[in-house]
């Protein structure tokens, strides 16, 4: 009978702590998750089988521990409001799509930035080729000047080799000529020179005597000097002319009158009769005057 008690009690006491945790979770949710139940039987007194002898007294046993409870489940969260989640899937749909706008700008300038950057490099390898051609061309051109100039410079070279060589040749040349003229022209001058020489002495001895002859025409003996015979050497300076420029005793006579009484003749005889031959003319000639 004290084992029926306490299982009855115990049996209420747990209707009572599921029907407290139900109460409890229908306040916190509005859709109450099923519970489960616990349920107990009762036995009647007379379904206790009686026992055939007297039972031994038994200790009193401990009352039973309850048994541990399962936890309630969480209570589910309360359905959200279509509207609020309607504007809120919008929100994250203009989110998603300014991100999606965001990220295809940012691609779209990444693209448009390779793509610069591209054009840069190939601009600058353009220009590097550019100046790497123009250097190339440059040391072409160069190299052909210097080839050209190295050429012109040996082709002007061997021109003025050849050049020199025909003028060494001709004046070879020209110097056997002349020393072939001048030996011949030395036995003309040879052939003819006693000849020439004997005609320009003649010639000379002609001149000399119409140059005496003048001077004696217009001298005068000074009065006083004795009729003895002088002689002197009178130097003249004539001009192409035969104008007396100066003149002056080379060699006196002895009588300082007599030299000049010959002086004022050839003074006085001027201009003086000029050769036959012009090449027997002197402008500086010395004469012997013997006055009569």
């Amino acid at each position: 009978m004290m084992l029926k008690t306490r299982h009855v009690v115990a049996a209420i006491a747990l209707h009572l702590a599921v029907f407290g945790l139900l109460f409890s979770g229908v306040q916190c949710g509005r859709v109450p998750e099923p519970v489960t139940v616990i349920q107990g039987q009762l036995i009647a007194a007379n379904e206790i089988p009686k026992a055939q002898s007297a039972p031994k007294p038994q200790p009193t046993p401990e009352p039973p521990t309850p048994e541990a409870s399962e936890p309630p489940p969480a209570p589910e969260p309360p359905k959200p409001d279509p509207v609020e989640v309607q504007r809120k899937q919008q929100e994250k749909d203009a989110k998603a799509e300014e991100a999606k706008k965001e990220q295809k700008a940012a691609e779209q300038k990444a693209a448009q930035d390779a793509l610069l950057k591209k054009k840069a490099e190939e601009i600058a390898d353009q220009k590097r080729l550019a100046e790497e051609a123009k250097k190339k061309k440059e040391a072409e051109d160069r190299k052909r000047e210097e080839d050209l100039s190295r050429q012109a410079i040996e082709e002007e070279e061997k021109r003025l080799a050849t050049e020199k060589a025909e003028k060494k040749k001709k004046a070879e040349q020209a110097r056997r000529e002349a020393e072939e003229r001048r030996a011949r022209e030395a036995e003309l001058s040879a052939a003819l020179g006693a000849e020439s020489e004997q005609r320009s002495a003649q010639e000379a001895n002609i001149w000399g005597t119409q140059l005496v002859a003048a001077i004696q025409r217009v001298w005068t003996r000074p009065p006083g000097v004795s009729d003895q015979k002088y002689s002197c050497v009178v130097n003249m300076q004539l001009s192409a002319t035969g104008e007396v420029l100066s003149a002056r005793i080379q060699k006196s006579s002895g009588n300082p009158q007599i030299d000049e009484s010959v002086l004022r003749a050839v003074y006085k005889a001027s201009p003086m009769p000029l050769p036959r031959d012009p090449t027997v003319f002197q402008p500086g000639i010395n004469i012997t005057f013997i006055p009569r």
